[in-house]
């Protein structure tokens, strides 16, 4: 149980990141380039590095919505030693750095296997943001934990798993994450990456998101759906990268997906099939 206090602090110690639209994360397989197996990562000039730009988004209002809607929101990536700050996303100052959100550490670096615990502020969802979760209640806010391990392969293959729950049972519930990627230089400043990725969810976690209850049904009109644990959804994303030069970098890319189980037989899952683009542009220091 964690108490009180625990909580405020390691609350403190989160960034306000913007949620991002359906899984929280982003697809495990789809992080920045990492170099070929059996080179080591360079080590840092200093202890502090980090980077600072702004990212943009086309997306669904929400995971299984018809509507879209575009939005933008700082990046960043502050690392100190094995600790990091990040805003997610693909602004990252070192090739090998994985990508989560909040405050993060490494807890294992070699060259084919790195581990990573990290904690974020969940920002749940809120009714208001579709017209289409009228009388649905708003999922609260809560601090997520997440542990992940990115094992490295030959020719530029990698595999990814992670977990994470809701610390503060909020009904963030648990969910576990499974992704292959592949990265490929294409020229001396560009890199490709293309990855794809499996989600689980527990019951908590489909019945906050995904659920009608008996209240629910009377104020918005959809049947009561109370749904159990399952595979909520899997995704294919691609991205490029650019190097414009030592200081700045530019990022863009996409993904599609589609929803499972219970996440797809919801009552306001118009739309099974998802899809985003993405992009932005950061400095380095």
């Amino acid at each position: 149980m964690i108490g009180p206090r625990a909580c405020c602090f390691a609350a403190l110690l989160l960034v306000q990141c913007a949620r991002g639209p359906a899984a929280e994360e982003a697809p495990p397989g789809a992080g920045p380039p990492l170099p070929p197996a059996g080179q080591p990562s360079p080590p840092p000039a200093t202890k502090w590095e980090g980077a600072l730009g702004v990212s943009m988004s086309m997306s669904q209002e929400y995971q299984g919505a018809a509507r879209t809607k575009v939005s933008a929101r700082p990046a960043f990536f502050i690392r100190y030693g094995r600790f990091v700050v990040s805003s997610g996303g693909s602004v990252v100052t070192r090739r090998r750095d994985d990508v989560f959100r909040g405050l993060g550490m490494d807890v294992v670096q070699r060259d084919r296997l790195r581990m990573n615990v990290s904690l974020r502020l969940d920002h749940g969802r809120r009714s208001s943001s579709s017209d289409a979760l009228a009388g649905i209640e708003d999922v609260p806010r809560t601090i997520r934990a997440r542990s992940s391990a990115t094992w490295q392969l030959d020719h530029g293959w990698k595999l990814a798993a992670a977990w994470n729950a809701d610390l503060l049972g909020r009904g963030g519930g648990h969910v576990v994450d499974l992704g292959i990627g592949h990265d490929r230089r294409l020229s001396p400043r560009t890199t490709w990456s293309v990855g794809s990725g499996l989600v689980w969810a527990d019951r908590r976690n489909t019945q906050s998101y995904y659920g009608v209850t008996p209240e629910e049904s009377q104020a918005s009109g959809y049947a009561v759906y109370m749904p159990g644990s399952g595979l909520r959804g899997v995704s294919l994303s691609t991205g490029w990268r650019m190097e414009i030069n030592p200081d700045w970098t530019a990022y863009w890319g996409g993904s599609i997906g589609r929803l499972l189980g219970p996440a797809k037989d919801s009552p306001f899952t118009d739309a099974a099939r998802s899809w985003s683009l993405n992009g932005g542009v950061a400095r380095r220091f």
